[in-house]
Order: structure tokens, then sequence, then C-alpha cells
């Protein structure tokens, strides 16, 4: 019997186990974003986007009939402007511009409800002048005085807003993105367009910023707006902004290469801070284009796609198991024959 047949077989077993376990190491995967301009070219027809520009037109809304035309020669569907220059003529003339735009920003503006760009423009208006923050601590103060259930990420980010206009106010407009970021979250938290797990997120992040139970506790002396608004100022801790400034930020770029009212409606596709950040991906690259986008694709245009991660390092551990096997496989055969004999 061949007995250094066994101390072979041993140690090529041991090096099989070794690079089994080394490839194994580099078996990894890497979160790449999804191809956009396939999924449209692949999932989205040209009908569907036509269909869309005629129900903008329907609705009284010639910005995202203009979008979705916009949407149509990025990607190369067969659609001419000229087939809707007559309808969208008709809705931007002048008359018909100004009344959209007086009615909507008044609305906005007096109510912070918003539905259009020029609606959500006077609600943002009115969150820079600290008057729709003041209203909005001012309505959940009066639903908390009622025994009512108040919406605690309203309260919290209408508290912060009013600490980041004094701020804004103090530093020259330094922290102006946060507060476009903030005023546009909690517009986007009033009009219910906010998953319950990103409302969750900004929870988390802005409760130490703005201690709302604090708040409400400070409120039951006052009776006045002023007063609700001073209390506010007393529950906000600006140290605490670390965490809610990069998601208010992200939020406010999305909102700068878009528009605001887009924004609102592209937010509701977040559940996490890594879909906010590939979202504000998304945004940089389509800019206007980016809500009709996520109309037609839904989240799997803010998704990730994994890619095996290849690499010199697995290459080499493939090749040296491989080896490995083959040795283990003729050392047994090798040291079974003469036990047989």
């Amino acid at each position: 019997m061949n007995y250094w047949r066994l101390p072979l077989l041993l140690a090529s077993l041991l090096l099989l186990a070794g690079g089994i376990k080394s490839l194994l190491d580099y078996w990894q995967y890497d979160e790449l974003a999804p191809d956009v301009a396939q999924l449209m070219l692949h999932q989205v027809t040209a009908d569907e986007v036509r269909q869309n520009i005629r129900e903008a037109i329907v609705a009284d809304n010639p910005s995202d009939a203009r979008m979705y035309l916009n949407l149509a020669q990025t990607f190369g569907y067969p659609i001419s402007p000229v087939e809707f220059q007559a309808d969208l003529a008709r809705l931007e003339s002048p008359l018909n511009t100004a009344r959209r735009t007086v009615n909507d920003f008044t609305t906005g503006f007096v109510a912070g409800d918003a539905a259009s760009g020029a609606g959500v423009a006077g609600a943002i208006a009115s969150d820079f002048t600290v008057v729709g923050d003041v209203r909005d601590l001012w309505e959940q103060y009066q639903i908390h005085a009622k025994g009512g259930t108040i919406n605690p990420l309203i309260v919290t980010l209408a508290g912060v807003g009013v600490g980041l206009t004094a701020a804004t106010v103090a530093s020259v407009g330094a922290t102006t993105p946060v507060k476009g970021g903030v005023s546009t979250t909690k517009l986007a938290a009033r009009s219910g367009r906010l998953t319950p797990n990103f409302q969750q997120l900004l929870l988390k992040q802005s409760s130490d910023v703005f201690n709302y139970k604090a708040f409400l506790l400070a409120t039951r002396t006052e009776r006045s707006m002023d007063g609700v608004g001073k209390a506010a100022v007393k529950a906000y801790n600006p140290q605490a902004m670390r965490a809610l400034q990069g998601t208010a930020e992200r939020v406010n770029n999305i909102r700068k290469v878009s528009s605001t009212a887009d924004a609102l409606h592209v937010l509701k596709y977040v559940d996490n801070a890594d879909d906010l950040v590939r979202l504000e991906k998304l945004s940089l690259k389509y800019g206007t284009e980016t809500k009709g986008i996520l109309k037609f694709l839904g989240k799997s245009a803010i998704g990730t796609v994994r890619v095996l991660r290849k690499s010199v390092e697995l290459l080499v551990s493939g090749l040296l198991t491989l080896i490995s096997f083959i040795s283990s496989v003729l050392s047994l055969a090798g040291f079974r024959r003469p036990l047989s004999s």
C-alpha cells in the first residue's frame, strides 16, 4: 500500500476547502442602477405617452403635457409637438395662465393646499415667511386642544421650519436649501404623499431637532398663533440637525432640478434613505422628466440590479479551486485502488 498517498489526499482536501472558502468570499455582487432608457423603450409605448399628454391637456395642466412631450423626445418616441400645438396654445394663453396662477398661488399660500406648480409655490412661499409653519402648528394645536389625534410628523416638521426660518434670516440665506427641503417634505406629508416607512424615518431624524411633546405641553397656556410660534422656538434644537439636514438637502436638490410640485409626486416612491439617494441621482440626470419616468416605470426606476462583481481575485480563486478539486479526485482514486487489490 502506498501510504504516501494519504498525506497527499489530505493536503488536496485542505486546499479544496480553502479554495471554496476563498471563492465564496469573492462571490459578491454590486448593486447598480437600472438602465432607465432601456426600461422605457421596452416597457412603455408611444401610445401610452401620447395618452398621458392628452390627459394632462384635459386636466388643464399644460406643464405636464410639455413634460411628456419632452420625455418623448428624450427617449425617441415618434410623437410630434405639432399634434398638440393648438391645445397647448389655448391652455397657455395669457388669460388662462394668469387665472391658473393667481387662483392656485392664493390657495396654496393661505390654505397650504397645492395641486399645481403655482399652488405649491404659494404654500412654500408661506412657509418661508413663517406663516405656513405657524399655520400648521396652530391647526395641530387646535386638534390637540380638542382631544383629537395630531400628526406628529407635521407638528415636528412645522416646528423645525419655524426654527429654520429664524436661522435662514440670521445666516443670510445659508440654511435656505435645508429650509426648502423641510418645507417640501412637510407639504408632501400634509397631502398624504409619503410612505409610512419614509414618515417613520423623517420622524426619527427630526424628533431630536424638535421636541413636539414638549411643544404640546407648552401650548397648554397659549391661546394665540403668536404664542404657539414662541413655544415652537423653545422646542427647537438646531444642534441635532445633522441627520435631517442630509435628507432635507437631497429633497431640495430634487425640487431644484425638477419643481416642487414634481418633488411632491416623486417622493411617494421613497421608503428609505437609499431610495432617496437613488431618486436624487435619477432627478439630477433627467430633471423635469423624472416625474413622467416614475409614473411609467414605478419604483423600478430607482431600484437596483445585482451584478456579479468580476475581479482578478475571483478568477484566480476559481482556478485554484478547480485545480484543488481535480487533485483531490485523482488522489482519492489513487488511494482507493490499492485497497481493493
